[in-house]
């Protein structure tokens, strides 16, 4: 397996836990922070845009799945975006046949 580190990861993209208490859960990367080593990554659920979760980059997976818009969206904070965000990631991962933990 291959180890990742922060150039490994951008804002917008799919990844998904592989430890602690989340294991297995889908988040998109908001954004890093290279003096923590961490990757800030929302689910629009438990974890929102405006609190979003540190996570150690050897923590997580990448996924080949990316929420392209999710940047212009961040810009514009009148619009709800964790409401859109975990939209499009449960459309995202049902389109794509993959199971999400239900939490």
């Amino acid at each position: 397996m291959t180890i990742l580190d922060l150039d490994d990861f951008q804002a917008g993209r799919v990844v998904i836990s592989r430890k602690g208490k989340d294991k297995g859960t889908f988040y998109v990367v908001i954004g890093m922070d290279r003096l923590k080593n961490r990757v800030y990554v929302a689910d629009g659920r438990r974890h929102s845009v405006s609190r979003p979760k540190p996570k150690n980059p050897k923590h997580l997976q990448i996924t080949n799945w990316s929420l392209p818009r999710l940047e212009e969206r961040l810009r514009d904070s009148s619009k709800n975006n964790d409401e859109w965000l975990r939209q499009q990631l449960l459309n995202l991962i049902r389109d794509e046949g993959a199971q999400i933990k239900r939490g």
